[in-house]
């Protein structure tokens, strides 16, 4: 019986660290042309943002290219907000950047 409830708090466990690794890390200085190939490998698609809904002052070229741009600093770093979905999952990946645009990090947006 112990056996048992060992395995079992072992999957349980393993289930729980599963969805955290569900959320994709990159490495430092990754393209984000590269980490959009990188997510679609694992199954995450662009989450398109309506054209009204989007904040891309100064930045419409960025907004222009990636459909999945939620909203894009006008200055600075240039951080954008990149919408992505895969199943019941949204995450936003934030960039930097301008002509190379780099993926800063990514984090859960619902239902992670």
């Amino acid at each position: 019986m112990r056996t048992v409830l060992a395995a079992l708090a072992l999957v349980v466990a393993a289930g729980g660290a599963q969805a955290v690794e569900q959320l994709p890390k990159f490495k430092p200085s990754t393209l984000y042309s590269d980490a959009r190939t990188t997510l679609m490998g694992l199954g995450w698609q662009p989450a398109p943002v309506p054209a009204a809904s989007r904040e891309c002052d100064r930045r419409e070229s960025t907004c222009d290219a990636y459909p999945e741009a939620e909203k894009c600093a006008p200055f600075g770093a240039a951080a954008c907000s990149m919408l992505w979905k895969r199943g019941e999952q949204i995450i936003s990946v934030m960039t930097v950047g301008d002509a190379d645009i780099l993926v800063r990090s990514a984090s859960c947006r619902s239902g992670c």
